[in-house]
């Protein structure tokens, strides 16, 4: 888990915020996940308290995010 902090993001577009990536075929093992690969990129939280946008915000914004 990654925690921010009285973050301040100024203008920031929909898809700037994070870059999460699909885990690549050749992470499948076998032995632990069959031919699927282990989604250890995606397993990811991200938490921000007293967040403030600045000029352009992106629409998923909340008064409270």
């Amino acid at each position: 888990m990654m925690e921010f902090h009285n973050t301040v993001f100024t203008n920031v577009s929909d898809d700037a915020m994070a870059y999460i990536y699909t885990p690549p075929q050749s992470w499948a093992n076998v032995k632990d996940c069959g031919n699927f690969p282990c989604t250890a990129p995606e397993n990811t939280i991200l938490s921000f308290k007293n967040t403030t946008f600045i000029g352009n915000t992106p629409s998923y914004a909340a008064s409270n995010f």
